[in-house]
């Protein structure tokens, strides 16, 4: 049995353009020892705003995933990731790269409605 503060660590794959965006964004907002929760926060958005996980995956042919990143994921976030891979590979059962494909829309999401909410 856990108590729900567990945390479960991963790793992801993004192009250094995003990460050094993301970076920015967790530090303007949060400082810099924050960007796990900030990612957290994200997944959780994504998931809540795009039911079908439509943007998972957009134009992800044309860039280089040249970067790993490492963060820790909630209890809740992890699991609330294993359904939305479940829903990505319902649609598309070879997509490999999945976990870090959702990732990496979670933060083009967040970062895209964080640039439109500083515009308003």
């Amino acid at each position: 049995m856990t108590n729900g503060n567990t945390k479960i660590k991963t790793t992801y794959r993004l192009p250094n353009v995003l990460r050094l965006k993301m970076l920015q964004a967790v530090e303007s907002s949060y400082g810099k020892k924050k960007k796990s929760q900030w990612i957290n926060e994200a997944i959780n958005d994504l998931v809540n705003n795009d039911v079908g996980l439509s943007s998972v995956g957009l134009g992800e042919h044309y860039e280089t995933q040249d970067k790993s990143d490492v963060i820790l994921l909630d209890e809740k976030t992890f699991e609330v990731l294993e359904v939305a891979m479940t829903i990505v590979r319902r649609h598309d059962p070879l997509y490999e790269g999945v976990q870090s494909s959702i990732i990496r829309a979670a933060i083009r999401n967040r970062l895209d409605r964080d640039e439109n909410n500083d515009g308003k």
